[in-house]
């Protein structure tokens, strides 16, 4: 990736992401969130006491996960 002209080092301009990527902050965090979105629209609930649990009932079964990270 090569700067636009401008945006020399030293100068008081910025880069801005137009759409987060993977290995940023950012991207992370935006992971996260559709992520929850997913188990959300699944029916998953997370647990109060570990936000990593989450789990469901559907049609009298009980499904429980974790959701580690590496």
């Amino acid at each position: 990736m090569e700067q636009p002209r401008g945006f020399e080092e030293g100068g008081d301009n910025m880069w801005r992401l137009q759409k987060t990527f993977y290995g940023t902050m950012q991207g992370a965090h935006d992971w996260a969130q559709n992520l929850d979105k997913t188990f959300e629209g699944h029916g998953y609930y997370r647990s109060k006491a570990d936000p990593q649990i989450c789990s469901r009932v559907q049609n009298d079964e009980f499904t429980l996960m974790s959701r580690t990270e590496f």
